[in-house]
C-alpha cells in the first residue's frame, strides 16, 4: 500500500492528513490560500509522498484534475492538479467533496450499495455510488450539485445549499431557539425523501459539520420523514458519521492510497 498526504478543502477551512497503511492520520488544520501554500502544506506531512489525494468543495472536473469553480477557494481554481504534481513531484488526484464524501462509503464494512452520501457543513455537498460500489457521475464533466434543488416547506423557500447549510441552521436558531434542531431535522428528511426517490439508494451517508454538531436529534425526524416514501422504494439504512473528515477517508480512496472494504 502506497502512503501519501489527503487534504479537505471546505467552507470551514482546510484539513490535512498523512496516510500510512491505507489509515489516514495526525489530521489538523491548515492556511492556505494558493497552490504553493498547499504544496508546502503537503510536503511538511510527508516530505516525499508517493500520492496525494485533495478533496474540494465546488465544481471540479475530476477526470481533469480541474476546478471549474468553487466559493471555498476561488484561489485554486484552474488547473489545480497539474499545478500540484509539479510542485510535490508525486501523482495527485483532484476530486470534488460530494464525490469524497460518497467514496468513504466503501471503506465502512457492512454497507450495501448502491448508496448516496450528503454532506452537511457552510454549504451541501452529494455524492452517489452504483450497486457495485463506483461512482455515478451526472452528463456533464463536473459533479452533482443538488444544492439548487428547492426546498418548500416549515415556513421556507429556499436552495437546499442555504436551506441545509450553516447559513440555513443560522437562520432557524435566531428564529426558533432551541426548537431550530427538530425543525432541520424535519426539513432534511424531506429533502432526503426526494433525494432516495431519484437515487434508489440502499444506503444514505449524512456526514458534516452540521450533522455532527446536530446529532442524534436528527435521528427520529429523518427515519420518521423516510416512512413517507412510496411503498415501491425501499427504505435505505442511513449512517450518520461521527467524523468531521469523512471526504479526507474518499480522498484516500480516489489516490489510491487507502483501498475499499472487501465485500
Amino acid at each position: 500500500m502506497r502512503n501519501g498526504v489527503v487534504v479537505d478543502i471546505g467552507g470551514s477551512g482546510t484539513r490535512i492528513g498523512a496516510v500510512v497503511d491505507g489509515h489516514v492520520i495526525g489530521v489538523h488544520a491548515v492556511e492556505v490560500a494558493t497552490a504553493e501554500d498547499l504544496a508546502t502544506a503537503v510536503l511538511t506531512v510527508d516530505d516525499s509522498p508517493a500520492g496525494v489525494g485533495v478533496s474540494l468543495s465546488g465544481h471540479v472536473d475530476a477526470d481533469r484534475g480541474r476546478v471549474v469553480s468553487s466559493r471555498a477557494a476561488a484561489w485554486a481554481e484552474g488547473e489545480l492538479r497539474t499545478e500540484l504534481v509539479s510542485l510535490v513531484d508525486a501523482p495527485v488526484s483532484v476530486i470534488g467533496d460530494g464525490d469524497a464524501h460518497a467514496l468513504a462509503l466503501t471503506r465502512l464494512p457492512e454497507v450495501e450499495f448502491g448508496g448516496i452520501a450528503i454532506s452537511l457543513g457552510s454549504s451541501l455537498a452529494f455524492g452517489a455510488l452504483n450497486r457495485h460500489g463506483a461512482l455515478i457521475h451526472p452528463c456533464g464533466r463536473t459533479g452533482w450539485d443538488l444544492g439548487h434543488w428547492r426546498i418548500v416547506g416549515d415556513g421556507a423557500n429556499t436552495e437546499a445549499w442555504w436551506g441545509l447549510g450553516g447559513h440555513g441552521l443560522y437562520d432557524l436558531e435566531r428564529e426558533h431557539g432551541d426548537g431550530a434542531a427538530e425543525i432541520y431535522a424535519y426539513r432534511l428528511g424531506s429533502f432526503l425523501v426526494d433525494a432516495v426517490q431519484l437515487f434508489r439508494p440502499r444506503t444514505v451517508l449524512l456526514t458534516g459539520g452540521i450533522v455532527v454538531g446536530l446529532g442524534e436529534a436528527l435521528h427520529v425526524p429523518v427515519a420518521e420523514q423516510l416512512q413517507s416514501l412510496p411503498i415501491s422504494v425501499a427504505t435505505p439504512r442511513v449512517v450518520f458519521s461521527p467524523s468531521r473528515d469523512t471526504a479526507l477517508f474518499g480522498a484516500a480512496v480516489a489516490a489510491g492510497l487507502a483501498l475499499p472494504e472487501l465485500r
